[in-house]
């Protein structure tokens, strides 16, 4: 019980000396780790990059005409148009009209890169159950 009782003590006294010290005027700007995704549109190793129009999600899918609505830090969420080699050749003149989420930002070397996916779209119904719409990002 004692012990409890020092480390609120404790606890109180450093949130305290926190709190008197962090004046709104006083604050500065929070640095934010810039977040980026791997893109691997156009290059095998990837590039970093933040609001592409063009994003390969993976091997077998694509977004492209991407507007983009919100970008990080946590999440990124944006309207496109979807294809891969899973709907070919239905989709290959007229994708499929998707939103895409971007999340579970990753740290690496000094920035975070987002390493999920998940896309909504109208795909037909045959073509569900091989269509690539969540999985993993790679990252550097």
């Amino acid at each position: 019980m004692r012990l409890a009782t020092t480390v609120t003590k404790l606890a109180v006294a450093v949130l305290g000396a926190g709190v008197s010290g962090c004046g709104a005027s006083q604050a500065g700007p929070v640095a934010e780790t810039p977040v980026y995704v791997l893109n691997l549109q156009g290059s095998e190793q990837g590039r970093p990059d933040q609001r592409p129009a063009i994003l390969v999600l993976s091997e077998f899918t694509t977004i492209s005409e991407v507007t983009w609505h919100s970008w990080g830090p946590t999440r990124a969420v944006g309207a496109g148009r979807l294809s891969g080699t899973w709907c070919l050749p239905a989709c290959e003149n007229t994708p499929y009209e998707a939103t895409v989420t971007l999340s579970n930002v990753t740290p690496v070397r000094g920035k975070g890169y987002f390493s999920r996916y998940a896309v909504a779209a109208e795909v037909p119904p045959r073509q569900r159950p091989a269509a690539d719409l969540s999985g993993m990002l790679p990252t550097p």
